[in-house]
């Protein structure tokens, strides 16, 4: 039997892990606690948790980022989704453009995004064009490097060329092996890309505050001016949004595990 002793790769792990955990933890800590003046917290307490789940304008500030979030995470997933099948599948050179194209909202910082967008859109079209409307088409791009790359993993974990080359050689259409044996074999990493860009596109701040302002209140905005106001408040939101996600997560893994079931 091998005895595992003290490795620093594993001290490093434990203390990366504690630097990550740390400040979610504080942040939870402070949402349950009347007082945290001191060097340990005062008080457990819910209210700041009630306070918020009642109140109107973080209501509508989630709301609004849930479903701008969905329709951004959705035209992602439509758009890239099939630009990327049709570069794995059809076109080295596509896929090499894409790959490029990929790199591109990590390069550009979103004030840069935002602030072209304003320009573009809003000071030459902003009497014509609907504000959210503009925020999803100004955010759909920016999250098309998460679903070209969950595809592209399972594209090519599942040897999706393969599969077609299978279909031809059966008798079958590249279109029919498609939609009956390689999109059915993806769904979990559609649905994995999808809560991706749902998340991303949630948690978004210099965009949504630059380019809505206060037209449309998203959660980021919101969480930023609670800051300066009420930190309990704050807090409290983000560990409502965080069992929001993970429900979301856990709905959606629930749903892939039994549309996954065999039929009897």
């Amino acid at each position: 039997m091998i005895k595992l002793g003290f490795r620093p790769s594993r001290f490093a792990l434990a203390v990366l892990l504690l630097l990550a955990l740390l400040p979610a933890a504080a942040v939870v800590v402070y949402a349950f606690t009347e007082r945290w003046d001191a060097l340990l917290p005062q008080g457990w307490t819910l209210h700041w948790l009630r306070d918020v789940a009642i109140e109107p304008r973080a209501q509508s500030a989630v709301l609004n980022t849930l479903w701008l979030g969905l329709a951004s995470a959705l035209g992602a997933l439509w758009l890239g989704g099939a630009a990327s099948l049709m570069a794995y599948l059809a076109s080295p050179r596509l896929l090499a453009a894409l790959n490029a194209l990929s790199l591109l909202p990590f390069a550009i910082p979103p004030v840069v995004i935002a602030v072209g967008a304003l320009e573009l859109f809003v000071g030459h079209w902003g009497a014509w064009l609907n504000l959210p409307l503009v925020y999803v088409t100004v955010i759909t791009p920016t999250l098309f490097p998460l679903v070209h790359k969950t595809l592209g993993a399972a594209l090519q974990q599942l040897d999706a060329a393969q599969l077609l080359e299978a279909g031809r050689t059966l008798g079958a259409s590249d279109a029919h092996t498609l939609r009956r044996v390689l999109l059915p074999l993806l769904i979990p990493a559609l649905t994995a890309a999808l809560l991706l860009c749902w998340v991303t596109a949630a948690m978004e701040f210099a965009i949504a505050n630059l380019l809505l302002g206060g037209s449309v209140e998203l959660l980021q905005p919101l969480l930023n001016s609670l800051r300066g106001v009420n930190g309990h408040q704050s807090a409290a939101l983000i560990v409502l949004t965080f069992a929001l996600v993970a429900l979301l997560g856990a709905a959606l893994q629930a749903l892939i595990s039994w549309t996954s079931k065999p039929n009897s």
